[in-house]
């Protein structure tokens, strides 16, 4: 099920928009926290931005397979803030989590943008991440530019935004090079996304069966 990206400019609308979503704990292999409601995804970026349209086929990508889960649980709405966020504080936050799972505190920016999954697509250069508050309240995705390897590789950048936004779902790392979620500590890196043709790489049966147990069908 698509669904439609709005351009908010106002923050109090925005605010109005998600109003009502939290996040819950959830202890497991799969992640650390699941959502109890459709989280919003609050996307940060210049609205002319060429990234759009590969944020957009990423989240169309999980409520596809969520879908084909058979669970209800959807990401979204997607709605767009005209704000920005200091490459200094994405690349703080980016050396926080490596390698990492705990929760960390948000730069005070961040904490107080509205929604629950905070897509970041920032001109600066990091590892990408995806980072949960000290509540548990909100994930932030910081995306590096696209200007930067390996995200100058083609059909890697779709794929790392999948990839993180998996984290956001509450999945974490595994050890299998050709699916979706592999990634440190196993030697797997964004390179092995790249492909000619333009493709998300699968789950493994494991983490489809982690959302069944985080988001039940039904």
């Amino acid at each position: 099920m698509k669904r439609g990206l709005i351009f908010l400019c106002c923050p109090l609308l925005l605010l109005t928009a998600c109003a009502g979503r939290s996040a819950s704990t959830f202890s497991g292999r799969g992640g650390g926290a699941s959502w109890a409601k459709d989280p919003a995804v609050v996307l940060v970026v210049a609205k002319s931005d060429p990234r759009l349209p590969v944020v957009g086929e990423a989240i169309d990508f999980w409520n596809r397979t969520l879908a084909e889960l058979g669970t209800s649980f959807r990401l979204g709405p997607v709605v767009h803030l005209k704000e920005t966020v200091p490459i200094a504080d994405l690349q703080a936050l980016s050396a926080q989590v490596e390698g990492r799972w705990e929760p960390v505190a948000l730069p005070e920016g961040l904490h107080k943008m509205p929604g629950e999954i905070i897509v970041v697509l920032s001109e600066g250069d990091f590892i990408s991440f995806a980072a949960r508050s000290l509540s548990g309240a909100k994930v932030v995705v910081g995306i590096k530019s696209r200007r930067f390897h390996p995200l100058t590789l083609p059909n890697v950048e779709g794929n790392v935004l999948a990839h993180e936004l998996g984290h956001a779902l509450g999945l974490r790392h595994n050890d299998h090079p050709a699916t979706l979620m592999c990634g440190r500590p196993a030697p797997c890196r964004p390179e092995v996304f790249q492909s000619l043709a333009k493709r998300f790489f699968p789950l493994t049966e494991d983490e489809k069966k982690w959302l069944r147990t985080m988001y039940p069908p039904g």
